[in-house]
């Protein structure tokens, strides 16, 4: 983590993964947290605009994505 020269912002050093088994993309900054974001709407992790950004991340890196689904990134149904 680093501190900006505009003295309200911090840098995080980020990894995101996909876990197929779940669906769920993981985020982690390191020294910091880790969490997950869903594109289950019954999930409280769900945040379907975040999770797409993420997973077109994801793929534009060719790593491992969510499919893509008639809605856009996530899950296929």
């Amino acid at each position: 983590m680093s501190d900006t020269d505009d003295g309200k912002t911090v840098r995080l050093n980020v990894g995101i993964w996909f876990n197929d088994r779940t669906g769920q993309i993981h985020i982690a900054a390191k020294g910091q947290f880790i969490s997950t974001v869903s594109a289950d709407p019954k999930s409280k992790r769900y945040h379907p605009n975040l999770y797409r950004k993420l997973a077109a991340t994801l793929r534009d890196a060719d790593k491992p994505h969510p499919n893509r689904s008639p809605e856009g990134e996530g899950p296929e149904e």
